[in-house]
């Protein structure tokens, strides 16, 4: 039987298709009346598709359907669309820092600690949506600190679906203010603070916003509530997000989320932090010309526009709260595109200033919060205002830039001798020309060791640094801070041991490896923290294998309690000197002179703050509990105003030899020129150490202490020889 396409239409009239959708769109929004058979939204909310629909996708969507469920982020930058910086809404482009977050999301226990402005919201909002969209019979239960914060995530969840293609849509149930229910049996529930989870809902996906301003009586009955029923559920997830707001559980549980992972006291999260600064144009100057401002001076626009392009700025032009400004862009590693610098500008001796508004995102919003106790606290991430940490901002940026993979490895004359495993030592991975196995006999090494009893509480920490020439860039950078020749040379981190389960004794032993049989002991030399652990180290390498080994004391440095002293002791006593430390480690990082990249060094140095002691003084500590790893740097800093630095640099450029042999010596010429006063290579360090030319208050460090030359760098004892290690990976 023939069958006419007005029988196919009749009988599968109730059969939706994209095509069939867009028409019904185009009708309705023409005002043309829609019958029964055509009320395809709920509630005749247009955007929110109606439970029960039947629609049949096309090859190509059935394609993007399942590109979607697998990946998050794929969805997120082709289909869901947000309200944009600019007002208009359109497609979303994830941020770098917004792609890490979404996948921080899709682990089972993650936690993240995001200043305002950076989007968190949006990033959770898409998560729980995918999540309810792409599975079934799941229940996502979002909690906050209080009703609004609770409203704004789920009105972002319904925003984004409802601008989603029809074929990406679940049928909805229910659609309230508090909650949504989808036809494939997934809900989103929202709920205030409070003590105990909801009863008679079953949680696959937890979100808890404003974790650390939820008072403390409501979420730690909570949590401890609804932990157990997470576990009890398969694939169940916790997400929890939040600035920071004192030491209380959201502190406790980031801090142990940020330890390694084979750390007895690792809770099991994945985490992140993500800074204010991480936005595109947060640090761009911003200049509002006034008129009067510009005819008082006898100045246009045009004249600030050519002023600022001459000087070599890239500048553009954009509207804010209605007035248009001439915006700078800043350049990470351009310091003249910073503020401090700019506002120094004159054009015909006229500050920029005086013609306008400067400013920048930065002293915008530390105005608007009310402070920079405020700024601190919401955009910097201090978790106890009125601290100031190490570095400003502008630095702390370049030291996460600078973050690298670090891994374990296998070495087999390791496994021979240590009776411990070793998985706390780790080296920079894939950065062969700063890290190669096969030439590790030829670096010239110092090590900063901080150590801890071993208890499964502070860390032991022997950080490793290789001696390297600054790159051209880096010269360019940091010359106008250059003091001497040997700021031209860095020390650059290529490893760390880091346990916290190890007596000092076990440490001896790894360290003792490190020294004398992993590295050249005669290119090696080592800061010690000289207090209760570090004595004992001192008493237990020199027996480590029964006393079957090579170890010598000259790899120590060695130091001056006081100045009066005559005698020198191997290791430093840190207590009594240690603002001085932390302030020469200041110093020698801005100058580029001592580089990080292992993860949680550089976070150590985020959260090492200058505090306010009862009794009125000043200490440094860290709000995250731990600072072992930065502390043994700050021990390392104090290498760079003892002989056996230069000592080690005049070594790096007699093996280097060659054309940067040369380069030097040009250098050494020129600055013999510049400041007489200050060096004379051809006397060895004779001008340059007479009397006590540490800096400023550190320990008295005498040339040639102990076994080192006091001139004509290191000679080696042994001929350099190929690495006889190899890697099990």
């Amino acid at each position: 039987m023939k069958v006419s396409q007005k029988d196919i239409d009749e009988k599968y009239v109730n059969v939706w298709t994209t095509r069939k959708v867009n028409e019904l769109v185009e009708k309705d929004n023409k005002g043309i009346k829609l019958h029964l058979n055509e009320k395809i939204w709920f509630d005749n909310k247009v955007g929110v598709r109606r439970a029960g629909i039947k629609f049949a996708m096309t090859k190509k969507e059935i394609e993007e359907y399942s590109k979607c469920k697998l990946d998050i982020q794929y969805f997120a930058e082709e289909y869901c669309q947000i309200k944009r910086e600019d007002g208009t809404v359109g497609p979303m482009t994830l941020r770098d820092y917004q792609k890490e977050i979404i996948d921080l999301f899709q682990n089972k226990r993650s936690i993240l600690m995001a200043s305002r402005q950076t989007g968190k919201t949006v990033s959770a909002a898409i998560t729980i949506l995918h999540f309810v969209l792409f599975n079934k019979d799941k229940g996502a239960m979002i909690v906050a600190n209080k009703s609004a914060t609770v409203n704004e995530i789920i009105e972002k969840i319904k925003g984004i679906y409802k601008l989603l293609p029809f074929f990406l849509k679940r049928g909805i149930v229910n659609w309230n203010q508090s909650s949504i229910t989808f036809d494939n049996g997934c809900r989103i529930k929202t709920d205030k603070r409070t003590k105990e989870p909801a009863i008679g809902f079953t949680i696959d996906l937890l979100y808890l916003d404003e974790f650390a301003h939820i008072p403390s009586n409501f979420i730690e009955p909570y949590y401890t509530a609804v932990i157990p029923i997470l576990s009890s559920i398969d694939d169940s997830r916790l997400i929890i997000t939040s600035t920071p707001k004192g030491l209380n559980l959201f502190h406790k549980l980031l801090t142990e989320s940020e330890l390694p992972e084979d750390d007895p006291n690792w809770n099991g999260f994945k985490s992140m932090r993500v800074y204010w600064w991480q936005i595109k144009g947060r640090r761009d100057t911003k200049l509002f010309l006034m008129e009067k401002n510009l005819r008082k001076n006898g100045v246009n626009k045009s004249d600030v526009n050519d002023f600022l392009i001459g000087e070599g700025y890239d500048i553009y032009e954009k509207k804010e709260d209605g007035q248009w400004g001439i915006f700078i862009k800043h350049k990470k590693k351009d310091e003249l595109t910073q503020y401090k610098y700019i506002a120094q500008l004159r054009i015909n001796d006229i500050p920029l200033g005086e013609l306008g508004r400067l400013t920048n995102w930065e002293k915008q919003e530390t105005k608007l919060i009310g402070g920079e106790d405020g700024f601190k606290q919401e955009y910097d991430l201090h978790f106890l205002t009125g601290n100031k940490m190490l570095f400003d901002s502008v630095i702390i940026e370049e030291i996460y830039e600078q973050q690298l993979k670090f891994e374990y490895f296998d070495i087999p004359h390791f496994n021979k001798k240590l009776n411990i495993p070793y998985g706390g030592l780790q080296f920079l991975k894939n950065k062969p020309s700063l890290f190669d196995l096969s030439k590790i006999k030829d670096y010239h090494i110092f090590m900063g060791v901080d150590l801890s009893e071993g208890l499964g509480e502070d860390y032991s920490v022997v950080n490793i640094f290789r001696i390297v020439p600054k790159t051209t860039e880096e010269i360019e950078k940091y010359k106008s801070k250059f003091v001497d020749i040997y700021d031209y040379f860095k020390m650059e981190q290529i490893g760390i041991f880091k346990t916290n389960i190890y007596s000092v004794e076990e440490v001896s032993n790894v360290l003792y490896m490190l020294t004398f049989e992993f590295f050249n002991p005669d290119n090696v030399r080592i800061a010690l923290e000289r207090n209760t652990y570090g004595d004992a180290l001192l008493a237990y390498i020199p027996n480590v294998f029964n006393q079957e080994n090579e170890y010598s004391n000259h790899v120590f440095l060695r130091y001056k309690s006081r100045q009066e002293e005559k005698k020198t002791r191997m290791g430093l006593r840190v207590n009594r000197n240690k603002k001085l430390l932390i302030k020469d480690y200041q110093v020698n990082t801005r100058k580029g002179n001592i580089i990080l990249h292992d993860k949680y060094t550089i976070q150590e140095v985020t959260t090492f703050t200058k505090q306010d002691t009862p009794s009125g003084d000043i200490t440094f500590r860290s709000e995250s509990g731990h600072d072992d790893a930065i502390m043994s740097c700050i021990v390392l800093s104090s290498a760079f105003s003892h002989i056996a630095y230069k000592d080690m640099v005049d070594s790096v450029i007699d093996f280097l030899g060659g054309e940067l042999n040369e380069i030097i010596k040009e250098k050494k010429i020129q600055f013999q020129e510049d400041t007489p006063d200050l060096m004379s290579f051809a006397s060895g360090y004779s001008k340059i150490y007479k009397g006590n030319n540490n800096a400023p208050g550190l320990p008295y460090i005498k040339p040639g202490a102990g076994n080192f030359p006091s001139k004509g760098g290191i000679k080696p004892k042994y001929p350099p020889i190929n690495n006889p290690f190899s890697i099990k990976h």
